[in-house]
């Protein structure tokens, strides 16, 4: 021990010393005996009389701590100085039955006849602890009152979750707090909120969190528990931590935010040294990870509402268009068609009739395309066999996407049958494998999988009820989306292409046909890693069969002088299909209205069938019309059309048993409707 200017003490003046001091007194040698003790410390430590004397002042720390404890004394006698109480050395001790208890420990180094020292007067501060962390209860329970008004009273939700981590930095003591959550995609997690963080940590802090999957590996499905550092370490996440020290942060507690078992995100409180996260501090971290995960998931359904809300009124909007649009088509190719079967000789006239028709046939494909964003398409499921599907498939997209770009077709033998339309399926699977081939200009992978998943909760990222559905992957290696173009890549007409390059309609007729097909659809992308595309459709039941029928076109057979009475609102259109049936044999008859139509048939027992318009204005509509017919003249023929599609024009009626003729509409598919319809009756 080094030498000391102090004047020596004799052990008698410390024991009187000892004797009176109110706390407990500790007399130490340079070997780590205790060569004196007061009553006051065997009373504290749980030992009688003068037993403490001769003992190792280690036996008076918790085992785990003694080792370091010899380390520090061997130091302090090498170097002594005086550290007063209150300011001086706090360590857990231990009672003689083993107990464990926080203790305040001030020191200081004395000369006796019996050499060099050091007194340590121990202070049990158990009451003063427990009086602290209650008061700091009560103040976390405070800001946990404001920050659960804030998460789920608030009517503004993102400047109510911009508070919470200054709340929370604010009540946990440190300097940095961030809450990371997905967006209703599900996918990527986004920084929401942070305090703390410099815009290159909230950088760092961010490509550690890049993936909603990172909730699932360091929490587990469904986990609610806390992890901190030493937590990580232990479990191998040696990549966060390194992230985290990068941005100055080698200490932090995280919390996951689940809603269900869907992982929304992460509260992770950051700190710049190892401040250690107690229970306490981390059950209030869980608290505010609970109201935050509600606030999170009413976020994400309000997202996600808007969102189905925006679709749906465009997707009214553009059912109304395309019904207009395919009235408008109607007339422009019957007129064309009667042009043509007029002018048969005329070559020359010939060839631009023809090319007007083409373009009308283009027209229909484009209304078809925006029905079935709309789902109003007509669509006729049946079971379809995925491997042969996507093995069809794979062998022709090798063939036209190029050898830059590499296909792969994942299906195994065993997957069951989907129930869908396989035009509709085909087209969907072709369009995405489209939109891939676009987005690797410079070549890459498509891999296009099927496979079957069964969904057990109603709580899943598809907001499917539970059942067994075939999911169909398009993932490639391509440029990716923005946040903000992904948000929008489901609405017709947005396209990030050139003018030219696209119409904006490949997705959102996937969208509209899996809808429509009862199943569910999400994309997850990002910017230079690729997108990938997910859709569900229903497996097919074992008595699922074909409702599609073989409907050839042929040569138009003459009318045997039957009558049909006509209803249609649209003059012109009216004109045209008056026209188409008046030119093959049949008497025509027609009517603006239902009530129009109605009167007509009371008075006219030669109608032999009933041709109308599902959309007739106002009063009765097309499906109503025909059982109201049908119960004045039970056994008419009836044919019905529409430039809607789908649900007969949207009548309410449940789907009646009358063919459905769709707009526009060939001279020669109108005459063979006309005759099924007939035959049938």
């Amino acid at each position: 021990m080094s030498q000391t200017h102090h004047p020596i003490v004799s052990m008698a003046m410390l024991r009187t010393w000892f004797g009176i001091c109110p706390d407990a007194m500790i007399a130490v040698n340079q070997e780590g005996a205790i060569v004196l003790a007061n009553a006051q410390a065997g009373s504290m430590f749980g030992y009688e009389g003068e037993t403490l004397l001769g003992l190792p002042l280690e036996a008076l720390l918790p085992e785990p701590l003694r080792h370091a404890h010899r380390t520090h004394r061997s130091g302090f006698m090498t170097n002594p100085h005086t550290r007063p109480m209150g300011l001086g050395y706090e360590l857990m001790g231990a009672r003689r039955d083993g107990q464990s208890f926080p203790v305040e420990i001030g020191l200081s180094p004395i000369a006796t006849e019996i050499g060099a020292i050091a007194i340590a007067s121990v202070r049990d501060i158990s009451e003063t602890r427990r009086v602290q962390q209650a008061l700091a209860r009560s103040r976390r329970d405070n800001f946990l009152a404001q920050i659960g008004r804030l998460a789920l009273e608030s009517p503004d939700y993102k400047s109510a979750v911009r508070r919470i981590p200054e709340l929370v930095a604010a009540a946990l003591e440190v300097p940095a707090v961030a809450i990371l959550s997905t967006d209703w995609h599900g996918s990527n997690l986004h920084i929401r909120a942070i305090t703390g963080l410099d815009e290159k940590a909230a950088e760092t802090i961010a490509s550690v969190f890049s993936k909603a999957d990172i909730v699932r590996r360091v929490f587990g499905t469904g986990s609610r528990h806390a992890v901190t550092s030493s937590t990580l370490h232990d479990r191998g996440f040696a990549g966060i931590l390194d992230g985290l020290s990068m941005a100055g942060f080698p200490d932090v507690a995280m919390v996951p935010l689940f809603g269900g078992y869907e992982p929304l995100g992460v509260l992770a409180a950051l700190a710049t040294t190892a401040v250690g996260f107690d229970h306490d501090k981390l059950s209030f971290l869980q608290s505010v990870a609970n109201l935050l995960a509600a606030a999170v998931q009413r976020s994400r359904s309000e997202e996600q509402l808007a969102h189905v809300q925006r679709l749906d009124a465009i997707g009214q909007l553009t059912g109304g268009v395309a019904h207009d649009f395919n009235n408008l088509l109607t007339v422009i190719s019957g007129n064309l068609q009667l042009l043509e079967s007029r002018l048969p000789e005329h070559t020359e006239l010939s060839e631009i009739i023809g090319s007007a028709l083409r373009a009308v046939d283009r027209g229909s494909d484009l209304t078809r395309r925006l029905l079935t964003f709309a789902r109003r398409q007509s669509l006729q499921p049946r079971a379809i066999m995925p491997k042969p599907l996507l093995e069809e498939l794979g062998h022709m997209l090798k063939r036209t996407l190029g050898e830059a770009i590499r296909v792969e077709i994942e299906c195994q033998g065993d997957v069951p049958d989907v129930y869908a339309d396989p035009n509709e399926l085909d087209t969907a699977l072709v369009n995405l494998a489209l939109n891939a081939r676009d987005a690797m200009p410079r070549g890459g992978l498509l891999r296009i999988a099927a496979y079957e998943i069964a969904i057990e909760d109603a709580s899943n990222r598809w907001k499917l009820p539970p059942g067994r559905y075939v999911a169909f992957g398009v993932n490639d290696t391509g440029n990716g989306m923005a946040p903000d173009v992904l948000a929008h890549a489901l609405e017709p007409f947005f396209t990030t292409k050139d003018a030219g390059k696209g119409s904006g309609l490949g997705l959102s007729m996937v969208y509209g046909f899996v809808t429509q097909s009862g199943g569910g659809m999400s994309i997850d992308s990002r910017l230079e890693y690729g997108t990938s595309v997910d859709f569900l459709l229903p497996v097919a039941n074992a008595s699922a069969v074909s409702t599609a029928e073989t409907k050839e076109t042929h040569a138009p057979s003459p009318g045997r002088r039957q009558t049909i009475l006509v209803v249609e609102d649209e003059a012109d259109v009216r004109t045209i299909a008056t026209q188409f049936l008046s030119a093959n044999g049949y008497e025509i008859v027609s009517a603006e209205c239902a009530q129009d139509a109605l009167d007509l048939l009371s008075g006219n027992p030669a109608v032999d069938l009933l041709f109308s318009d599902v959309v007739l204005g106002s009063g009765m509509n097309g499906v109503e019309l025909a059982h109201a017919a049908h119960r004045i003249r039970p056994g008419l023929a009836v044919l019905l059309t529409s430039g809607y599609q789908g649900k007969y024009g949207g009548a309410e009626s449940p789907p009646p048993p009358f063919e459905l003729l769709c707009k526009p509409y060939k001279r020669e598919q109108l005459v063979d409707a006309v005759r099924r319809a007939l035959d049938a009756a």
